[in-house]
């Protein structure tokens, strides 16, 4: 006689079990196919702030690096420094060479004005440039463009000849020597509530701090 063979089936609690073990493998996997995508994500992120702050990173140190010590002469108001802080912003404006190589019809081929204005409110870096120096008109201003998202502070120091570093990018000994310089007659304008002058400094130091990446220091001289 032939042995029965076990037929039995699972029961509801093996089945239970089973079902169990299953579904949480399928939960462990989910987790970790979201963490993936979640560090896709901030991977991304990651990639596209560090090419923003290249980006802005590599136009300031262009600028910079073509400062001319040239007076700025807005077509209202009196002349500008070569350098200066904005006063009714965070910011600055300088004097460059222009180096297209085929400027547009109308401008002047020696040089340009750009200012960086610092935006705290919107967290923005913003910059603008008047396509000469010498501008006839208004309609030599382009637009203001955002250069960088996420800025929370500029700060800017100089370095000047004799002196060495300082906050801004003036300092009181220069501002007074010009300031009797033109006290005396000695400069084609009266004297003024801001010294101007088309000296620049041995070296400006530009510091960036950023919500992504913290303090970001550049750090230019003239050409």
């Amino acid at each position: 006689m032939s042995r029965q063979r076990n037929t039995r089936g699972l029961t509801l609690i093996e089945l239970v079990v089973a079902m169990s073990v299953f579904a949480l493998v399928a939960v462990m996997g989910l987790q970790g196919l979201s963490g993936m995508l979640r560090q896709r994500d901030r991977a991304a992120t990651f990639a596209e702030d560090s090419a923003a702050l290249g980006r802005a990173a590599g136009l300031i140190r262009h600028d910079l690096s073509a400062m001319l010590p040239v007076l700025f002469y807005p077509p209202e108001g009196r002349a500008q420094s070569a350098l200066r802080e904005l006063a009714s912003a965070g910011g600055f404006a300088v004097s460059v060479a222009n180096t297209r190589p085929y400027p547009p019809l109308g401008e002047s081929g020696l040089a340009r004005r750009v200012e960086y204005r610092f935006d705290p409110e919107a967290g923005r870096l913003l910059r603008r440039a008047w396509s000469t120096a010498w501008p006839a008109d208004a309609t030599a201003q382009g637009p203001e463009q955002v250069v960088l998202e996420g800025v929370t502070d500029l700060r800017l120091r100089s370095y000047w000849t004799g002196i060495g570093w300082i906050d801004g990018l003036r300092f009181a000994a220069l501002d007074e020597a010009r300031r009797n310089a033109q006290a005396a007659g000695q400069d084609e304008a009266a004297a003024g509530p801001e010294v101007y002058s088309d000296q620049l400094p041995q070296a400006v130091e530009i510091t960036l701090v950023s919500r992504a990446f913290g303090e970001i220091v550049l750090l230019e001289s003239p050409q």
